[in-house]
């Protein structure tokens, strides 16, 4: 398993995680060369420079990973299933409202930087179709985050945020009204970078000390541009601000602990992060979605609540929808529907042969099929896309 560790509590023979996404805003101090540490110099080295933290590889089950373990493959306390519209019908509709909010988004944040007012109704329409979204069939907005351009990531992060934390929040059982207003915070949540100097904004260089500390100002000068109008509730302003504080307390901008910091804050923090982790940027890949939620389990107590995270990961799966994987016959499929009650069967669509040549696609439901006595089918693990420069798009938005 992976586990965030400070920088004191590094040892010769530790291996270094490889981080290679975009997540120094969430972890600016953070030592992320990949590979094993070789003395107690090259730490001092680490130290010396200003690294704070660094995510290691722990080899064997420990309290911790029994109690993952125990939380995605034992039995579950859950609600029942709730009613969905087919992931393909539902994906159709999903499409047009995804496209619709990234308009929106780039809208709002071009309305922003010249000094204009948010457009609020338009803001709580497009919200109000990713919501409908989530309750039809939440595993088309998630596969629909992972397929976003990153030429566009600025505002593809609004709308993916928006969406993983509106899912999130349908998953808990959130009513609609306050989904709504999750859904506008997650939107908005990065607002306040629109008045953050560009040059720190698209740095790919380690940040400064003034440079971060004025990165560390755009929570607060979000919640100040939407307080400006009285429509936005007190809700949404308190999740913009709160969006980087931390469950330990070394968060920004006020350094809040546990349950002081907002409620929507600490739903809009997971999914900010995951989405950072996820994403492709022009100069860093994605990490895969279930090493991700690896590296946010590694996070509780530190970062988020222990009981949140691991609700957030049980609500995206072991294997999250849109994520490829490899099965014990040697074919791939990719995931297009979660199973939360049985994180690791899930619904597949089979689409390569052992020779990654396409197949025409299958249908499976491995819960389905394992209750029927067929255990002959199961998933190995995640398989990266990008290193066979395949693309999931048109596996995941056509039928068959």
């Amino acid at each position: 398993m992976i586990r965030k560790v400070p920088v004191e509590e590094l040892q010769p023979g530790m291996h270094v995680v490889k981080l290679s996404s975009e997540i120094w805003e969430h972890l600016p101090f953070l030592y992320s060369k990949p590979g094993v540490l070789q003395s107690r110099k090259q730490i001092e080295r680490i130290s010396a420079d200003g690294y704070l933290h660094a995510f290691i590889q722990v080899d064997g089950p420990d309290e911790s990973g029994a109690t993952l373990d125990t939380l995605l493959t034992g039995p579950t306390q859950d609600a029942p299933p709730k009613p969905r519209v087919p992931f393909e019908q539902a994906m159709q509709v999903a499409e047009v409202v995804y496209s619709k909010a990234m308009h929106h988004a780039k809208r709002i944040i071009h309305d922003v930087k010249l000094g204009r007012k948010v457009d609020f109704e338009a803001s709580v329409e497009t919200v109000d179709a990713i919501v409908d979204s989530a309750i039809h069939n939440p595993d088309t907005l998630l596969c629909l985050s992972k397929l976003s351009d990153y030429d566009e990531y600025t505002y593809a992060h609004c709308i993916n945020v928006a969406a993983i934390s509106v899912v999130f929040g349908e998953y808990l059982g959130l009513p609609r009204d306050e989904l709504v207003r999750l859904g506008l915070a997650g939107m908005m949540h990065d607002l306040g970078k629109t008045a953050v100097p560009a040059r720190i904004i698209n740095k790919r260089a380690r940040l400064t000390e003034s440079e971060f500390e004025e990165i560390k100002r755009h929570p607060e000068y979000g919640c100040d541009i939407l307080a400006r109008q009285q429509e936005v509730a007190d809700d949404i302003l308190e999740a913009v601000r709160d969006h980087h504080e931390k469950y330990n307390g070394s968060g920004y901008p006020e350094r809040r602990t546990k349950k002081t910091i907002a409620p929507f804050a600490r739903i809009i923090s997971l999914a900010d992060v995951y989405d950072a982790l996820t994403s492709d940027r022009s100069y860093k890949d994605a990490i895969l979605p279930n090493k991700a939620l690896a590296i946010m389990y590694g996070m509780r107590e530190q970062d988020f609540d222990p009981i949140e995270v691991q609700r957030f990961i049980k609500c995206l799966g072991i294997f999250p929808s849109g994520s490829l994987v490899r099965l014990n016959t040697g074919f791939y499929g990719v995931v297009y529907e979660s199973n939360p009650a049985l994180p690791l069967m899930p619904k597949i669509k089979i689409i390569l042969d052992e020779d990654l040549h396409p197949i025409p696609a299958e249908l499976v439901d491995l819960a389905a099929a394992q209750a029927l006595g067929n255990r002959d089918l199961e998933i190995l693990e995640c398989a990266d896309p990008a290193a066979y420069r395949l693309s999931l798009k048109p596996y995941l938005t056509r039928k068959g």
